[in-house]
């Protein structure tokens, strides 16, 4: 019965860092969705595209902050699988849940150095850099 019981906790774990690794919120989308270039950009004052830049700047940040939290959530759960594998890993013939504590933890390192690999430039922010430049504007 604990054997079960510890098998099926690692199920469950190995299931959210499936659920988590497949979400929506978790690949690829950041701040940059905005368009680049929106109507009446270039009436924009200085003080304007400063004001939008640390507006984008913050959204972006709410995104990483997003994805972090999904990446501590995906930590959490193979951390819980590999205990559960070590731990019954004896009882196990099969070695299942150590195989699949082993799998979820290829698939985060696998999943985090992708995303770190590609880095993602934000078309509105690069557009508000353009603007301010083409402006001449300086910071106070």
């Amino acid at each position: 019965m604990r054997y079960a019981t510890v098998v099926l906790c690692a199920s469950v774990s190995l299931l959210s860092v499936a659920s988590i690794a497949q979400s929506p919120q978790t690949r690829g989308k950041t701040g940059a969705d905005s368009d680049a270039a929106q109507p009446g950009d270039e009436q924009l004052t200085c003080e304007q595209i400063y004001a939008q830049g640390m507006a984008q700047s913050q959204r972006d940040q709410q995104e990483r902050n997003k994805k972090n939290e999904h990446r501590r959530a995906q930590s959490a759960a193979t951390a819980a699988l590999i205990v559960a594998g070590s731990t019954v890993g004896q009882l196990d013939p099969s070695h299942a849940t150590a195989l699949a504590a082993n799998k979820a933890a290829e698939n985060m390192a696998d999943t985090t150095i992708a995303e770190l690999g590609a880095t993602q430039s934000n078309p509105r922010m690069d557009h508000l850099k353009q603007l301010w430049a083409q402006k001449h504007c300086v910071t106070k």
